[in-house]
């Protein structure tokens, strides 16, 4: 769920340490010790930023704290702190207690409180008062790059003061099993096999009734426990890395001030920020958080967009570079073998969406629709590049599933250390894939098999599957193709 209740992150800081950079997004300027405004509003990502955070992500060191704006934007649409405030107070006042005080209508922390107070808090307010339906909605483009950048360990790690399982949802999708965390030692277990999802105010899914709403909760258990491990993790796993900060600049002060003291804790070298305010009404309503982020040595950048869109930019630009290292992990083979120079346009990955793109970073990795992709650079491609190449030298345009090539559609997949026949019925996916006139397993070995499973007439050919085209090894694909 996206509330503004950051109030209660302070509480999570690690002990000791100050801020050694922020990076946020909005205008686009980057100093260190001091910083110079330009205004670049609506702009998208600039190349400069989008090399900046890609760089942390391949060393290792790029944080994500997310905040309420990550899930205002569409298609989620989630509704801000003081919209759940009125719909709750709303509610309370037409059902039970019309003479409640009207000052708390907007004042969320304070209507929670009324209700410990009353001793009701998980009874009344989280049970029956929240308004939770309203935050089940679909995931945005910037859950999807935050869910890809942890499966692949792209990002250390995500910071989330958002009850909603929107992230959750987007991971889940692509096929992998992944799992948020409430406390350190969930995270310190996730580390497995994902970045962790660090969801510090809870979840709506897992323990709802310890979500927190009120002060006087982090004192008492569970909570206090989560909040005690979580600072001992955010200690030893997040200290002194890059941050990128989606959504938190909210419109209630008191709520930036705690904010900033979370930030704090962490010790970052750097921030992003992304938030669509300018400069100056940014500084007004977080003068705190302002001066942190442009304190002594601080590298900080500001780009004023939607976090959802500026999410989306970074992923494009993180699939593209995936799909650019495949390309060039096969020149080296490909001019040896053929005699011929490779030409710079073959090494540039296409320009598709993310989605079509992420399909074809599956493919890279030889893996079906239905499961993720799970790496954050190629691995075992020169074969694969290589096939790449040769399509492009001969011409082929490509598609959202592969390349055109004189009228026929062509995919290719890893097949690296993989028996064709395997591999071929692990591919056998929903009838929702478009089926393609050949399927090319790049680096997969054809053993015989039983004259009755294959399809004669074409070299190399291993079988004809009901949803996809002929399937290939590499020479095979080379002599049905003729390139």
């Amino acid at each position: 769920m996206t509330l503004e209740n950051q109030m209660f992150a302070s509480r999570l800081a690690p002990a000791g340490g100050s801020a050694k950079g922020v990076a946020f997004v909005s205008p686009t300027y980057t100093t260190r010790g001091r910083s110079t405004n330009r205004s670049e509003r609506g702009k998208p990502l600039q190349a400069e930023t989008k090399t900046k955070l890609l760089a942390s992500m391949h060393a290792g060191r790029l944080v994500i704290v997310c905040g309420a704006g990550l899930s205002m934007a569409a298609p989620s649409n989630l509704p801000a702190a003081w919209r759940v405030a009125e719909a709750s107070f709303d509610k309370y006042t037409l059902e039970t207690d019309p003479t409640c005080n009207p000052i708390m209508r907007h004042d969320l922390e304070a209507f929670a409180q009324h209700f410990v107070g009353l001793h009701t808090l998980q009874s009344v307010f989280i049970e029956s008062l929240v308004p939770w339906q309203v935050f089940v909605k679909p995931p945005n483009a910037g859950h999807a790059a935050v869910a890809d950048f942890l499966v692949t360990r792209a990002a250390v790690a995500a910071l989330s003061a958002n009850y909603d399982t929107l992230i959750e949802q987007s991971a889940v999708a692509n096929g992998f099993d992944f799992q948020n965390s409430l406390d350190g030692d969930e995270a310190t277990t996730r580390f497995r096999t994902q970045g962790p999802l660090l969801k510090f105010h809870g979840c709506a899914t897992r323990d709802r009734l310890a979500t927190v709403w009120a002060p006087s909760q982090l004192d008492e258990p569970p909570i206090a426990d989560r909040i005690a491990k979580s600072k001992t993790w955010m200690a030893a796993n997040l200290r002194q890395k890059d941050l990128l900060v989606v959504g938190f600049w909210s419109d209630w002060a008191y709520l930036n001030t705690l904010l900033g003291t979370v930030l704090d804790g962490l010790a970052p070298l750097s921030v992003t920020v992304i938030d669509l305010a300018d400069a100056a009404a940014l500084e007004a309503k977080a003068p705190d958080l302002w001066a942190l982020a442009h304190g002594p040595q601080v590298q900080f950048t500001h780009v004023q967009e939607s976090g959802a869109e500026a999410l989306a930019e970074l992923r494009k630009a993180f699939s593209r570079n995936y799909l650019r290292g495949v390309l060039a992990a096969g020149k080296q083979a490909f001019e040896a073998t053929t005699g011929v120079a490779c030409d710079p346009a073959w090494l540039e990955p296409p320009d598709f969406d993310n989605e079509t793109l992420y399909s074809l970073r599956r493919d890279a990795e030889g893996v079906p629709a239905g499961q993720p992709a799970s790496r954050s650079k190629p691995s075992q491609c020169e074969i694969l590049g290589v096939f790449h190449l040769l399509l492009r030298q001969a011409g082929a345009a490509p598609t959202g599933l592969g390349y055109d090539l004189a009228g026929r559609s062509v995919r290719v997949v890893n097949g690296a250390g993989a028996v064709l026949n395997q591999l071929r019925t692990k591919f056998i996916e929903a009838p929702a894939i478009a089926a393609t006139d050949i399927v090319v397993a790049a680096g997969a070995t054809n053993l015989p098999l039983p004259g009755s499973v294959v399809r004669p007439g074409s070299a190399g050919s291993f079988i004809r599957p009901t949803a996809m085209g002929d399937w290939y090894d590499l020479d095979g694909a080379r002599l049905e193709l003729g390139i």
